[in-house]
C-alpha cells in the first residue's frame, strides 16, 4: 500500500490520488487502507515517514560530527536521486497549505530528525565551550541548512540542466561553515 501510494502521489499529486486508485495499484481493499491508516492523510503521513526513514538510513555515516563540511558536500549524491520524501513534502506544502494535523506532524517529525542530526555535527564543531549561545548557533545553522537543502532540491527539479548538485552542496558546506564561524565570533564579541 505504501509503495503504491508513494508512486501515485509522487506522479500525479496528492489531491488527484484517490484511495480507490491506491487500492487498485496495491491490490488492497479500500477498507484495509482505512483500517490501517484511518484516512488518506494518515496514509500520506506513513508514506512520507517511511520514505524519510529509508533516505536517512541510506546516508553515509562517515564522520558527520568529526567533519560536517565534507559530509555536507557528500550529501549531493543522496539528493541526486530525488529523495522521495522531499518530493512528497513539496507536494504537501503546495497542495495542502492548511493541511491535516497528522500529515503536518509527520512532516515536522521528518524535519526534526534532520535538524537534530545536523545540529549534533555543528555542536561538535562550534560548541567548544558548550555555552547556550554556541548550542543555539548550531541549531540555527541546522535549520538554515535545511532551508538551503529545500532550495537545492527544488532547483534540481525545475532546472536540472543548470543545477549541479555536487557544486551546490559544496557551496552549502562552505556557506554554512562561514556563517557559523561569523555567528560564533560575533557572539564572543558581545
Amino acid at each position: 500500500m505504501l509503495e503504491a501510494a508513494a508512486e501515485l502521489i509522487g506522479r500525479q499529486g496528492y489531491a488527484a490520488t484517490s484511495i480507490a486508485q491506491i487500492s487498485r495499484a496495491s491490490g488492497a481493499k479500500p477498507a484495509s487502507i482505512y483500517w490501517a491508516f484511518g484516512n488518506k492523510e494518515g496514509l500520506l503521513a506513513a508514506v512520507m515517514e517511511r520514505a524519510a526513514d529509508r533516505f536517512f538510513e541510506a546516508l553515509p555515516e562517515a564522520g558527520f560530527e568529526a567533519d560536517p563540511w565534507t559530509a555536507l558536500a557528500a550529501l549531493s549524491t543522496a539528493f541526486e536521486g530525488g529523495p522521495e520524501f522531499l518530493r512528497l513534502m513539496l507536494v504537501l506544502s503546495l497542495e495542502r497549505r492548511d493541511g491535516d494535523p497528522a500529515v503536518l506532524e509527520a512532516a515536522r517529525r521528518v524535519r526534526m530528525t534532520a535538524t537534530e542530526a545536523l545540529a549534533a555535527g555543528y555542536r561538535a564543531v562550534f560548541a567548544t565551550r558548550g555555552t547556550a549561545r554556541e548550542v543555539e548557533i548550531a541549531e540555527e545553522l541546522a535549520r538554515f541548512t535545511l532551508m538551503l537543502f529545500d532550495g537545492a532540491f527544488i532547483a534540481s527539479r525545475i532546472e536540472p540542466e543548470t543545477t549541479n548538485l555536487k557544486r551546490t552542496f559544496a557551496l552549502i558546506a562552505t556557506s554554512v561553515r562561514a556563517t557559523g564561524e561569523r555567528l560564533l565570533a560575533n557572539s564572543r564579541d558581545e
